[in-house]
């Protein structure tokens, strides 16, 4: 498989890890908030950001998609996890609910970024042969399903050593998945 192809598996498994992680040490984190100054929360709240997450992704996935078009997969794709380092740095020093929310759909949209520009990369990058294209999805999803796993499960693991601090070596890790992303892909996808 091509150097470019792998990079992207890569990028995706580690910034669908990155998303495993926020989700899970969200869940903690909302439960310790009034421990870190911020009002009680329940399962409505912590049910509201997940839907917020979703939503955020569906609908600016299409968007994200006709612009991965327009300016190029590479471009779109490092917006990915730009746009999550930044939701996860807020979100390590925000108590405040509406913040966290905001949050949550800067994430979605970090996903919403991510996939579409991706999967047209893979699409653009196999044109001429469909064995790799599968190849290529089959790793695709392999990554973004193990990313995720591994993620919810680090997210236990790290939160209670960590608390909030977790989102930030959460941005480490959406960091690597931009550097992989820009040094591994071609500027010309």
């Amino acid at each position: 498989m091509a150097r470019s192809l792998l990079a992207v598996i890569l990028g995706t498994f580690t910034l669908r890890l990155s998303t495993g992680l926020t989700g899970g040490a969200l869940v903690y984190y909302l439960a310790d908030l009034p421990t870190y100054g911020g009002p009680p929360t329940d399962a409505l709240t912590v049910a509201t950001f997940s839907a917020l997450f979703y939503a955020s992704e569906l609908i600016g996935s299409p968007l994200f998609g006709v612009l991965s078009d327009r300016l190029g997969h590479r471009r779109v794709m490092l917006f990915g996890p730009a746009f999550g380092a930044i939701a996860v740095v807020i979100t390590a020093f925000s108590t405040n609910l509406i913040v966290l929310g905001g949050t949550r759909v800067l994430e979605g949209a970090s996903t919403a970024a991510s996939v579409p520009s991706i999967l047209g990369f893979i699409a653009f990058a196999t044109a001429g042969d469909e064995a790799l294209r599968g190849r290529a999805t089959a790793r695709f999803e392999a990554a973004t399903l193990a990313g995720l796993m591994v993620g919810f499960v680090l997210a236990g693991l790290f939160y209670p050593v960590l608390g909030p601090m977790v989102f930030l070596l959460n941005a480490v890790l959406y960091a690597i998945s931009f550097a992989i992303y820009r040094l591994g892909v071609p500027k010309t996808a």
